[in-house]
């Protein structure tokens, strides 16, 4: 994407970056389109964009039914986040993360074919750019270690998803890790 940052430069402005999801996602303004002009010292006016903030696409993996949805449910009510995924046993994530590639894995550690610790293993060597969350029921610091030695960037419990589900991808999002287990 082709884009004329002249008048920020020119002004010692340079594009904010998001770690995830920012540019492969995001639309292109129009011509004039979202634009503030903000009084800046020194000069008359100056211009800077109000880009959108981009969607922050999501992968679920988890074997059991309820808590697919349960986790789905949670994604879906928060504005940014779209559910591009799911899958069923550790394979199939793996599967569709390299072929999705999305901002945000949250994967179940126990689950068929594949564990969510190997998942994330190959997850984290195929899509690097990809940020993972383990969802866990145990709340143990080795289920949190080991999630460490995976590649993942986060660990949720089950439990907490409610409220600290959001809070991880989040902190991911920003390029931080989210390692609390209440």
């Amino acid at each position: 994407m082709q884009h004329d940052d002249s008048l920020g430069h020119f002004m010692g402005m340079t594009r904010a970056s998001n770690p995830i999801g920012q540019d492969r996602h995001s639309s292109p303004l129009t011509p004039g389109a979202a634009l503030l002009h903000i009084p800046v010292p020194g000069s008359p006016v100056g211009v800077l964009e109000n880009l959108p903030r981009p969607t922050i696409r999501i992968l679920v993996a988890d074997d059991h039914p309820t808590i697919l949805e349960m986790v789905k449910t949670i994604l879906k009510a928060h504005h940014g986040f779209e559910v591009v995924g799911e899958a069923r046993d550790g394979q199939h994530a793996v599967s569709l993360a390299e072929s999705l590639k999305p901002d945000v894995i949250v994967i179940n550690v126990t689950m068929p074919k594949m564990s969510g610790f190997e998942a994330a293993r190959r997850i984290r060597v195929h899509v690097p750019d990809s940020a993972i969350v383990i969802l866990s029921s145990h709340k143990d610091e080795q289920f949190i270690e080991e999630a460490r030695k995976a590649g993942a960037n986060g660990y949720v419990a089950k439990s907490d998803a409610d409220k600290q589900l959001i809070r991880a991808i989040e902190s991911m999002v920003k390029g931080e890790e989210f390692f609390l287990v209440e």
